[in-house]
């Protein structure tokens, strides 16, 4: 079976068509639970502490409720959850990105809620700094000090995705055979994206060098055809805001309108 990676992110603008109408999407149900993939993620059981703030994440409607990224107190809730193993929406660029924790478990959870076919990979996304964990800095044709230069100097116009040899110690679930070699998608965010501090901060909490990421889009559920990039906050509310384990929506300020603004997070069942 064929491996498909993501193109998640265009280099430089990230301009996408606007999605066509649909009806929303019913409630995606996955095999484990919220509980489960964090468990899956810490490899031990979830004090009583650990899962009532799990419960503020997935209790809550996403489909109506929204954090802003622009707000330090929302981007860190959002990276909390990140780490507990719930996925994120957030302002990527000009448009979003859906990134969670690169553990196998969540990876497979997330492909199921996205309606992804087996074969998929998702892209790795990381900071500037640690970009070359990640690559196999034997293989980079021109050297890695040229490589950085270079990447610097994209980075400098917006967020940069590359195909690059995977490093040796890349887990196999996020890599793709290409001729023989380990392949990752690179993903890195631009040096004034609105996403830095959630991406850092998210790395940190989950204490990981990357995480995996994905442009939202829907996925026909009787064909699995793959239907336009969403780029509004609305739509991907209106597609994955009831997805069971819920994923946590982080708005770009600009269309940060929340109906339940000043709203606690555990309000919805």
């Amino acid at each position: 079976m064929p491996v498909t990676t993501d193109p998640t992110h265009l280099t430089g603008l990230m301009t996408t068509p606007r999605p066509a109408r649909s009806a929303p999407r019913p409630p995606q149900e996955h095999p484990m639970d919220a509980h489960a993939l964090a468990e899956a993620v810490f490899g031990r059981r979830l004090s009583a502490g650990e899962r009532a703030e799990l419960d503020r994440f997935w209790r809550t409607d996403w489909s109506t409720h929204r954090l802003s990224l622009a707000d330090a107190a929302d981007h860190s809730l959002a990276a909390t959850a990140l780490a507990f193993g719930t996925p994120v929406f957030h302002g990527s660029g000009a448009g979003y990105a859906l990134t969670f924790h690169p553990d196998a478990e969540v990876v497979d959870a997330v492909r199921r809620g996205l309606g992804r076919p087996a074969s998929w990979r998702p892209a790795l996304i990381t900071t500037r700094s640690r970009v070359l964990d990640l690559v196999d800095v034997e293989a980079l044709h021109p050297s890695p000090a040229e490589f950085l230069a270079a990447l610097d100097e994209r980075l400098a116009h917006g967020p940069v995705a590359l195909t690059v040899p995977a490093a040796a110690d890349v887990p196999r679930h996020l890599t793709t055979r290409c001729d023989g070699v380990a392949t990752i998608e690179l993903v890195v965010p631009g040096a004034a994206c609105p996403s830095g501090a959630f991406l850092d901060a998210a790395l940190v909490r989950a204490g990981v060098g990357h995480l995996a990421t994905t442009r939202p889009y829907a996925t026909s559920a009787g064909t699995g055809a793959r239907g336009p990039v969403l780029d509004r906050i609305s739509a991907i509310q209106k597609e994955f805001g009831r997805m069971r384990p819920g994923a946590v929506m982080l708005a770009h300020r600009s269309e940060w309108r929340a109906r339940r603004r000043h709203a606690p997070l555990h309000e919805a069942s």
